[in-house]
């Protein structure tokens, strides 16, 4: 890394259409207002349910169901950040499959609300 010019590693979603395609349920919980969000990234859904199902937005019962895959879905999300933080892309690519099978088993979950 330069004195002035900075090397970064990071994780974007190309298309936050596949998102949505790809976990409709969650996407629904996580943005009932599609204009509160700018960006509906991955890693932005991730926290948003978190945080939804931690600051009590969700009825209790469907909290109650999500509640263990989505703290498992913020540790590796945020376990990811750190490992693009670090400048360490091989740890960041296998965390990102992690994080998918997650969304994907909250998804399932969500699915059946």
């Amino acid at each position: 890394m330069g004195r002035i010019l900075q090397i970064r590693v990071s994780a974007v979603t190309v298309s936050e259409d596949d998102v949505e395609k790809s976990y409709k349920s969650l996407w629904k919980m996580a943005w009932q207002d599609p204009d509160i969000m700018p960006q509906k990234g991955v890693l932005d859904l991730t926290e948003a349910i978190y945080d939804g199902v931690r600051a009590g937005l969700f009825p209790k019962d469907q909290a109650d169901k999500l509640k263990d895959k989505a703290e498992a879905a913020e540790s590796i999300r945020r376990n990811l950040v750190e490992a693009l933080n670090s400048r360490d892309p091989q740890t960041a690519d296998k965390l990102s499959y992690d994080l998918e099978d997650c969304l994907e088993q909250l998804e399932d979950i969500a699915a059946n609300f």
